[in-house]
C-alpha cells in the first residue's frame, strides 16, 4: 500500500477505530442492561381464526405448518426463560380453523398446555378437552386421540388440576373419562399397546363403586383385543369382581365370560369355514357370509345374519338359552 493511498484512507480507518473504541465503552452497560430486561407477556399478532384463513388465500395448511413451527419454538423459548405461553391457546384456535384434522396437534395438547412454567389454570383444563374433543370429532376413528382424551379427563386433571378447587367436577371427569378410555379400548385393533393403557378405565369404575359399569368395560375390551395376554389380564379381573358377587349374580356373570368365550371360538370357525384367505381385520370389515339354506326354517339363525352385530346378538341369544337350560336359572338379558 502507497502512501498516497494511506493518506487517502487515512479518515476511514480513523472513524473505524473511533466507532469500535465508542462500542466498548458502551457495550459493558448495554449487556447489564439486556440482563435486566425480562420479557413478561406475550403479544398476539393474528387476527381472528376465520380472517387468518381467508389471508391464507389457500395456503391454510401451509400456513398452519408454519404457526406450528411457531409453537413448538416458542414453547422451548417460554421454559427456557420460565414463562408462561400466553398466545397458545389461540394459536391452537387458529391452526385448528386451517387444518381441523391435522393429527399432531391433537397429540400433544395436553402436554404442551399442561408443561408450562407456571400451574395450569382452571381455563387451560377446559381448553386441553376442548382441544382434544375437536380431534375425536375431525378423527372419531383415531384411538390414540381417544386414549388421550381418556387418560386427560380421567387421571391427568382430576388430580393435578381440578381436584382441590373443584372435586365434584373432578369425580365427574373421571367417571366420564372412562367411556373415551372405553372407546380408545375398542378402536385399538392389533395394537395391544392401547387397549393395555386404556385399561386403567375399569380401575377407576371399580374405585367409584360402579361394578356393574366396570364389568362392561372389561367385557367390552375383552371382546376387540386380540392379545393373549391383555385377555388374560382381564379374565382375571372379570373373576375378582365375580367373586365380590352374590352367588346367583357370580353364576350369571360366569355364564358371560363363557359366552364371551364361546362366541370368539365360533367368530374363528366362522373365519376358517368361510373366509379362510382373509385376515381378521379385513374379516370384520367384509361381514359374516350368510347361508341360505340355513335360512329356510326361519332368519333368527347366526348363520342368516348379514352383519357382525347382528350374528353376535343371535349368537349370545342361543349361547344363552342352552346355558340357561342346562344350569336351571332364570332368562336374563346382556348388558
Amino acid at each position: 500500500m502507497t502512501a498516497s493511498t494511506l493518506r487517502r484512507n487515512a479518515p476511514s480507518l480513523l472513524l473505524f477505530v473511533v466507532a469500535m473504541i465508542l462500542v466498548q465503552l458502551v457495550r459493558g452497560d448495554l449487556v447489564e442492561t439486556e440482563r435486566e430486561v425480562k420479557n413478561k407477556h406475550d403479544v398476539y399478532f393474528l387476527p381472528p381464526p376465520p380472517q387468518v384463513k381467508a389471508l391464507s388465500m389457500g395456503y391454510g395448511y401451509a400456513v398452519a405448518d408454519v404457526l406450528w413451527a411457531h409453537v413448538l419454538v416458542s414453547q422451548g423459548l417460554h421454559s427456557k426463560e420460565r414463562r408462561r405461553f400466553e398466545n397458545l391457546n389461540q394459536l391452537y384456535d387458529v391452526i385448528y380453523e386451517l387444518d381441523p384434522e391435522w393429527r399432531t396437534p391433537y397429540l400433544m395438547a395436553d402436554a404442551l398446555l399442561s408443561f408450562q412454567a407456571q400451574r395450569m389454570s382452571y381455563e387451560d383444563t377446559l381448553k386441553v378437552r376442548e382441544i382434544l374433543e375437536r380431534g375425536t370429532e375431525q378423527r372419531p376413528y383415531d384411538a390414540e386421540i381417544w386414549l388421550n382424551l381418556g387418560q386427560f379427563v380421567s387421571f391427568l386433571a382430576p388430580s393435578s388440576y381440578l381436584e382441590p378447587d373443584h372435586p365434584e367436577m373432578a369425580a365427574k371427569w373421571r367417571i366420564e373419562g372412562t367411556e373415551y378410555l372405553a372407546r380408545a379400548a375398542e378402536l385399538s385393533g392389533g395394537d395391544s399397546r392401547l387397549a393395555w393403557q386404556a385399561l386403567g378405565g375399569a380401575s377407576i369404575l371399580k374405585k367409584s363403586g360402579n361394578q356393574t359399569a366396570a364389568l362392561r368395560f372389561l367385557q367390552r375390551t375383552y371382546e376387540r383385543t386380540t392379545d393373549p395376554e391383555l385377555r388374560h389380564n382381564i379374565e382375571l379381573q372379570i373373576r375378582s369382581l365375580e367373586a365380590a358377587s352374590s352367588e346367583t349374580q357370580q353364576a350369571i356373570q360366569t355364564l358371560r365370560l363363557d359366552a364371551l368365550r364361546a362366541r370368539e371360538e365360533a367368530f374363528k370357525k366362522h373365519l376358517r369355514e368361510e373366509l379362510p384367505f382373509v385376515s381378521w381385520e379385513m374379516a370384520l370389515l367384509l361381514g359374516p357370509r350368510p347361508r341360505p339354506a340355513a335360512c329356510a326354517g326361519g332368519e333368527d339363525s347366526p348363520a342368516c345374519a348379514t352383519d357382525w352385530r347382528t350374528w353376535s346378538e343371535r349368537f349370545d341369544a342361543e349361547h344363552r338359552e342352552a346355558e340357561r337350560q342346562e344350569r336351571r336359572l332364570p332368562a336374563q338379558t346382556s348388558p
